[in-house]
């Protein structure tokens, strides 16, 4: 068993990792449309049946890898090449990606993967990544607009689902994850695309699987809580101050 420090490495040393691979298929797409078409053939495939992604996806992979960490790769690069905005020729950013609906703005990081989060600030640490730029994440920020604040213990429509997906085997969820995104997409969900094949490439192991499983689950109760919160405080501010203006007006 690892020590907490060399886990902490090994967590870092895998988003660094997955940052460039994000950096690299984004670039190849920018330069050849025919790439991102290659790209997202991938989805719903196996690694073996991806055939058109190999050219892209294969020689940035380590020799023999194990079959999470590879499929994580080839499922992450096809959505890279379907929602990410900064993944497009020039000449086709303006509208979205082949195989997409309006999504040019909405699940995207930059190319190394840094999405928005709270307040409209980028996490900076590698732990605020984890924490604020997961799937959970993400969905407990759409869900949060539509739940009740006042409630003790909400939970948003997009729960079921989250919580379908961190039941899921290997296959499972390849097969699964690709709903999800574009369930997230429609709704202007924002994905960090590091973090997600961070979480991916360990599915296969059930510790490391259940650490991610962990981080998708409180993450959606915190940022709906959070979110929700926020809304009502607001929400009370701007009632006060209409009650002040009355009151200046009726004197």
């Amino acid at each position: 068993m690892s020590a907490p420090g060399e886990t902490k490495t090994l967590s870092g040393r895998r988003l660094a990792d997955a940052d460039r691979f994000v950096a690299r298929i984004s670039a190849a797409c920018r330069r050849d449309a025919g790439a991102g078409q290659a790209l997202r053939s991938a989805l719903g495939r196996t690694p073996a049946e991806a055939i058109r992604a190999h050219r892209y996806v294969a020689a940035q992979l380590p020799d023999d890898p194990v079959a999470d960490l590879e499929w994580a790769h080839y499922t992450v690069a096809a959505l890279i090449a379907l929602y990410e905005p900064e993944a497009r020729p020039a000449k086709d950013r303006s509208r979205p990606a082949e195989g997409g609906s309006e999504v040019g703005d909405q699940i995207h990081g930059e190319a190394g993967g840094q999405a928005d989060a709270e307040g409209g600030r980028k996490p900076r640490t590698r732990a605020e990544r984890l924490r604020l730029g997961n799937l959970g994440a993400v969905l407990g920020r759409l869900d949060a607009p539509e739940t009740n604040g006042s409630e003790p213990d909400p939970e948003g429509r997009r729960a079921a689902r989250l919580h379908a997906l961190m039941r899921e085997d290997l296959a499972g969820i390849h097969a699964a994850l690709p709903g999800v995104m574009r369930m997230a997409a429609a709704d202007d969900g924002r994905m960090d695309w590091g973090v997600l094949l961070h979480d991916l490439a360990d599915w296969d192991r059930d510790s490391l699987r259940e650490a991610a499983v962990l981080r998708w689950s409180t993450a959606y109760y915190k940022a709906l809580t959070k979110t929700s919160a926020d809304r009502s405080d607001t929400g009370a501010g701007d009632g006060h101050d209409s009650d002040n203006e009355s009151k200046g007006e009726t004197r």
